[in-house]
């Protein structure tokens, strides 16, 4: 990405996050604040096909560069399955483990399918998937996108995000076992109700 976009959508989708993060390790981030910044976590996920024009809001993340990416999937794994963590230990651990700059692949974002339902029967027929994010009042992203779909269980994408998702959700069952979905960024929409917005294209 050039860097007016990592400066644009990336503060906000990562760099916000971060600093999100960092304020829950320190124990300054009240509910409010966790709960505004949690948006930037949750887009609708915009998909077409057999089951129809569809929306559903889902739990994205950032992704290590691919170099990276066997590294994180060890990491996450020894924290979410080997260590037990209350949320602020867990907060500081993703801020100083995983929120590393330089390890980050601006042009992916993760996440699971857990629903099995609209997204996923859309996402078997068409690949095409758009994220929408909204943070009241005013902010909006509209991310255009690829879609991988990962079930093999060796795979370190789908082990990382499933063990990055249980550092702090970590199901009655003990571990998440998701098909991971790999969202590679085509396009990407300012649509914050501001005069730089309004659906301007920011990337590529």
């Amino acid at each position: 990405m050039a860097k007016k976009e990592i400066t644009k959508f990336w503060k906000y989708f990562f760099q916000e996050r971060k600093e999100l993060l960092e304020r829950m390790c320190k124990g300054s981030a009240g509910m409010d604040v966790f709960m505004l910044g949690f948006t930037r976590a949750t887009p609708v996920v915009i998909t077409c096909g057999p089951a129809g024009p569809n929306g559903s809001v889902k739990m994205v993340g950032p992704v290590p560069k691919k170099r990276y990416i066997l590294e994180y999937a060890e990491k996450a794994e020894k924290y979410a399955y080997e260590e037990i963590l209350d949320p602020r230990r867990a907060a500081c651990l993703l801020y100083n483990e995983f929120y590393i700059d330089e390890k980050i692949d601006p042009t992916l974002i993760g996440g699971l399918e857990m629903g099995f339902n609209h997204t996923w029967e859309n996402l078997k027929f068409s690949r095409e998937a758009t994220l929408l994010f909204y943070t009241p009042p005013t902010t909006s992203y509209e991310v255009r996108t690829l879609v991988e779909i990962i079930v093999d269980d060796n795979n370190p994408y789908k082990r990382f995000l499933n063990a990055f998702h249980d550092i702090f959700h970590k199901p009655h069952s003990g571990r998440s076992n998701y098909p991971a979905l790999l969202f590679r960024v085509k396009e990407i929409y300012d649509n914050s109700s501001t005069r730089n917005g309004f659906g301007r294209k920011i990337y590529p």
